[in-house]
């Protein structure tokens, strides 16, 4: 419970930011609490903000307060520069405005974008912002620009320091400064005159002190995210235009940035890319300098460890196992506005290296699928680590920079350390260009011998960068707790009293985010350690990075797949503790809602983790921990008589039809929200998109559908239409005459096919209804009896078979996969989702006519991780002039049937899609009908399965 000074501040700000995003009970302060990095402080309050006013509010009573305040935008920081044990401000899902201006070349962004939604708004016009750091589908704006995060391509001339255009600032006072607007500046020079002055002062000093200044100079040269960007005092003028800079790279300890304005740069849409291999560090080194000269757009230095922790991996070239130990390899890409541009430049670097000696002959490909396959060996490396260590322990990622001319001696210096340490899994990959190395290592922190070790290894790395080469202990990563103890002697004394000097004018009581970029602590960069006790090896694998959370339908709701773990691991601690049964008791009983019935296990959350970890899988195995001898019971009563729960489906969906009619919809939504309320959300939300029931597949259409067709057709296909859409039929307000199942056979007879129905249809069930609840018994039983039907019914294996919801056919497809391993029997069943089976069956058996209109399109989580949004947006294409995908919008969170239990998943999950469609795009289309009904809902448009759209677009090709 909230007590003291954080009582005060609560009680302060209940008048102007709703309760319930003042955050302070056990378990999501924990959650909340958590980044990316090794340290672990929990928050007394967490505040998610959604406005610019309340961020000042936020500001004003906690300066009065004097109560330290950190910002956090998404949490894929690596140093701890987004934790506190105080006020943590969260960034709510309503900082996503952004604007475009006529030609491209700026974008204006709120903070709370996603890096790579910016660069997907840009796409269309060639271009994207500069910065490219790895983490740019996981990380916002706000951190992108607050740590002055770059990557593999951006260097030194495309981050965010050098493509700013403008920034929005709400300071520590509660100013707000915005240097895209004449009068906002105006305003704060009459206002924050002392400020101003005291920056010019500080600058003049800088610019007068040559030797400094040319140290300030040398030092950004390279990559350097160490301390506060000086380089600001000595490349402007403008007192404005210095504190935007130094805002970047300030790690959220000078103020809040509330807009970003970057110069945007071109996507040149011709690349090559390379895996060159030399015989050692030196030698790849040298082909370093010379690809510098040669204007490459990125290389990769990847040690011979590094190749090693991921030639196993599926995928890989076999020669990686052959290459001797001391072989360093460059992954080097090109590109260029054309053809002809692309292939001068290849040309050129060809030569330049000819002389060098290579373990393989330089081949560069323009191939797509070669190029992923390359750039794959790069991705696997992080991944390969974090997946190998021990239960228990940590993977640490650390980024230095050397100048280019040391690199080669830098690395081999760097390895002798990891041998002096006792870190032989270690391994070294980085932006070579800018001398920027990146390391990978395995960490215990749970002996005090092992953190000392850490200690001392961190003291040599700071010695080796600092002293020995005069290179940045923090290239791209950000200063953070991590190299805070370091960040004076990297920059010595003088140049440090800037940055405390600095600190003083923007955040007199030092209040915000006290304790990262400057830390007196010299020990602070070993305290705060966060524990990674064993939970579950399903996900024991997890390093907190929050790579998952982009994806994850329930983030803004309850918790994130990265926050669940986080509790989990908590619990399962007390657990084996024993020590703090309140505790314990507390997070139990809040993760019921917060960590379970607001999962969707929906597995996208694996598709970004580089652990490939699928926290849904943990949760449904909780599910199935929970579930009582009489439940189960029950569970096998409804498998075992799946006809009567369709017969009951249909019956009850026609009823609340009949009602919906009498009552009309406006009463009906009254009536049904009231039943909800005064059962505590026990009874499901009706609403107005809720299907009729779905007429009964009559046994007289099973053998054979074709309507005056030679019933000795040589096209078939086994057709299983899935329970739910064998009870489900339209809505009231379709605008379609026939069911699904109805509309599916018409379609397929149109292109030919005669349709093959399984025996004993009314009793199949693909099994997800029951093992996504964790009846993982009942759920198999189900999926193992389809199976034998399907492949009855196909002639063992001979004729596709066609599932009609996604989701179900990704069920299936899993359990096949499983299954085929033990018996290979029905490894010969060919199994398609709608869009998969039109796109290789149907495209070319109908005559489709494009209809002149705008239409939506979503893929479904199963969709997606079937890899097959290309193709649902290639079949769209096909049957209307202008097709919407909104990319921002993922899973519906319908998650079979919380849509109607727990109906504020969905709506959280969908909450960007009505904004996100243009107001003349009037219909949408998916492939599952329970998805449907969510997206509806929250669009305001009708969405149906997009057999319908197929169906209407096409004719009957002519058979000459």
């Amino acid at each position: 419970m909230l007590s003291g000074v954080y009582r005060q501040l609560f009680e302060s700000l209940r008048n102007s930011i709703p309760e319930d995003r003042l955050i302070h009970d056990e378990l999501r302060t924990l959650a909340y609490g958590t980044d990316a990095s090794f340290y672990r402080l929990i928050p007394k309050l967490v505040i998610k903000v959604e406005t610019e006013q309340e961020v000042i509010t936020v500001l004003k009573y906690c300066k009065e307060l004097n109560l330290p305040v950190t910002f956090r935008a998404a949490g894929t920081s690596l140093s701890g520069q987004a934790i506190s044990d105080s006020v943590l401000v969260l960034l709510g899902p309503k900082w996503n405005k952004f604007k475009i201006n006529q030609d491209a070349t700026q974008i204006k962004l709120q903070p709370g974008i996603v890096g790579a939604h910016a660069n997907i708004y840009l796409a269309p016009f060639n271009r994207k912002i500069g910065p490219d750091p790895a983490s740019i589908n996981s990380a916002m704006i706000g951190g992108i620009a607050a740590n002055n995060a770059s990557g593999m391509c951006c260097g030194t001339s495309q981050n965010s320091y050098k493509t700013l255009s403008g920034m929005k600032i709400i300071f520590s006072d509660g100013a707000v400064l915005d240097t895209t607007d004449s009068s906002s500046k105006e305003n704060f020079r009459k206002t924050h005159s002392e400020m101003l002055e005291r920056i010019c002062k500080l600058s003049t000093k800088v610019k007068q002190n040559g030797v400094l200044s040319e140290k300030i100079r040398d030092k950004y040269k390279m990559k350097n995210t160490t301390g506060y960007s000086l380089n600001a005092l000595v490349d402007f003028e403008d007192p404005i235009d210095i504190i935007q800079h130094l805002m970047i790279g300030s790690e959220g300890t000078l103020g809040f940035i509330a807009e970003v304005e970057y110069f945007t740069v071109a996507e040149l849409p011709n690349k090559a890319t390379s895996l060159m291999l030399f015989p050692d560090t030196a030698t790849a080194c040298n082909a370093v300098r010379i690809l510098k000269e040669c204007k490459a757009d990125a290389v990769e230095l990847m040690d011979r460890a590094s190749l090693r922790s991921v030639e196993d991996k599926d995928g890989m070239p076999e020669y990686l196992k052959t290459l001797d130990k001391e072989v360093c390899s460059l992954l080097v890409e090109v590109k260029a506005k054309d053809g002809e541009q692309l292939q001068n430049r290849l040309e050129s670097i060809y030569k330049a290296l000819e002389a060098l000696p290579k373990v393989m002959p330089i081949v560069f490909t323009e191939d797509k699928d070669e190029y992923k396959k390359l750039w794959d060996i790069r991705k696997g490396m992080f991944p390969s680590v974090g997946a190998m260590r021990k239960t228990g322990t940590t993977v640490i990622i650390e980024d230095i920079a050397f100048p280019i001319d040391s690199l080669a001696s830098a690395t081999v210096n760097l390895q002798q350390l990891f041998v002096k340490h006792g870190y032989y899994d270690a391994i070294i990959f980085g932006h070579a260009l800018e001398g920027n190395l990146h390391f990978v290592f395995k960490q215990d922190f749970n002996s005090e011998a092992e953190v000392t070790r850490y200690k001392y290894f961190m003291d040599d790395i700071a010695k080796l960068v600092v002293k020995k080469y005069n290179g940045a202990l923090k290239a791209e990563h950000g200063t953070g707790r991590n190299m805070a103890p370091f960040v004076e002697l990297e920059w010595g004394s003088e140049a440090y009293e800037l940055m405390k000097e600095i600190k003083n004018i923007f955040d007199p009581q030092g209040i915000i985010n006290p304790g990262v970029i400057l830390n007196n602590d010299a020990n602070a960069h070993i305290k705060n350690l966060k524990p990674l006790p064993a939970a579950n090896p399903l996900v024991d694998k997890c390093i907190e990075c929050g790579f998952c959370e982009v994806n994850c339908p329930s983030k803004n709701l309850s918790l994130s797949p990265r926050q669940r773990i986080t509790v989990f691991r908590e619990i399962a601690r007390l657990t084996e503790k024993g020590n703090d049964p309140d505790r314990l008791e507390e997070l139990v009983e809040q993760f019921d809602y917060y960590g379970d019935q607001t999962c969707a296990t929906d597995g996208l959350c694996a598709t970004s983790c580089p652990v490939n970890i699928n926290t849904g899988i943990l949760i449904k195995e909780l599910r199935a921990d929970k579930i009582s001898p009489i439940a189960s019971t029950v569970a096998d009563l409804l498998a075992n008589n799946m006809s009567g729960v369709t017969t009951g489906m249909r019956f009850m969906l026609g009823a609340v039809d009949k009602v919906h009619l009498v009552l009309g919809t406006n009463l009906m939504k009254t009536l049904s929200g009231a039943g909800r309320k005064i059962t505590f959300n026990k009874l499901p939300l009706w609403n107005e998109y809720m299907p009729k029931s779905s007429g009964k597949i009559k046994p007289s259409k099973r053998d054979s559908s074709m309507k005056g067709n030679n019933s000795n057709s040589q096209l078939r296909v086994v057709y299983f239409p899935s329970c739910i859409n064998r009870s489900m039929g339209l809505s009231r307000n379709s605008h379609e005459k026939e069911t699904l199942t109805t509309k599916t056979v018409s379609l397929l007879n149109k292109a030919g096919y005669e349709v093959i129905y399984p025996e004993n249809l009314d009793n199949l069930c693909c099994g997800m209804a029951f093992a996504s609840k964790g009846y993982k018994k009942q759920g198999d039983m189900k999926s193992e009896e389809l199976l034998e039907q399907l492949y009855k019914a196909s002639n063992k294996g001979e004729y596709p078979i066609y599932f009609d919801m996604s989701p179900c056919l990704y069920r299936i497809k899993e359990f096949l996969s499983a299954k085929i391993k033990i018996d290979p029997l029905y490894s010969v069943l060919k199994i398609y989702e709608p869009v998969e089976f039109i796109d290789e069956f149907l495209m070319d058996k109908l005559v489709f006519k494009p209809m002149d209109k705008k239409i939506a399109i979503h893929p479904t989580c199963s969709t997606i991780k079937l890899g097959l949004k290309d193709k649902i947006r290639k079949v769209a294409q096909a049957c209307a002039t202008e097709v919407i995908i909104p990319e921002t919008v993922g899973c519906c969170g319908w998650a079979g049937d919380r849509g109607f239990t727990y109906p504020e998943l969905n709506v959280s999950a969908l909450q960007n899609l009505k904004s996100s469609l243009p107001e003349d795009c009037h219909e949408g289309y998916s492939t599952s009908r329970t998805c449907e009904i969510g997206l509806s809902v929250n669009s305001g448009i009708p969405y149906e399965s997009i057999v319908y759209l197929v169906d209407q677009c096409t004719e009957k090709a002519q058979i000459l």
